[in-house]
């Protein structure tokens, strides 16, 4: 599931620079969240109990939907640009952010059930019953 997250995440991103900037698939703009999205599936392969591997992906997903899919469509007067208040424009935001959702999503899900683990472990003092059978 993180893997597909992760797809969909950049997927809308590249869409919303493809649309919306003169850039190209390969320029840093879109390389380097996939790299980020790289670095953090393999953080996340190695370890993937680690709350602070699924906070990073929480983070950046978050970062990605508020900042990149949510603000930079407004036009305030502390971003170094005048966004376009258009139809499209905000169309193609909506989908920039709404590419982040399953990542978000299944960051989210992943804390709970490490809380849910962790409360778990703490309520049997972190006896598996399954060995006993």
């Amino acid at each position: 599931m993180l893997t597909l997250a992760l797809a969909a995440s950049w997927a809308s991103m590249v869409f919303h620079n493809q649309w919306e900037l003169p850039l190209t698939p390969l320029d840093f703009e879109n390389t380097g969240p996939l790299a980020v999205d790289i670095a953090l599936l393999v953080v996340c392969w190695a370890w993937p109990w680690s709350r602070g591997a699924w906070t990073l992906i929480l983070a950046w997903g978050l970062l990605n939907m508020v900042v990149g899919g949510l603000v930079t469509v407004l036009p305030l007067p502390v971003l170094p640009f005048a966004p376009e208040q258009t139809v499209d424009h905000y169309l193609v935001h909506l989908v920039y952010a709404g590419g982040q959702l399953p990542l978000v999503l299944v960051a989210v899900g992943a804390l709970r059930q490490l809380r849910t683990q962790k409360q778990w472990n703490s309520v049997d003092g972190g006896r598996d019953d399954r060995a006993d059978a």
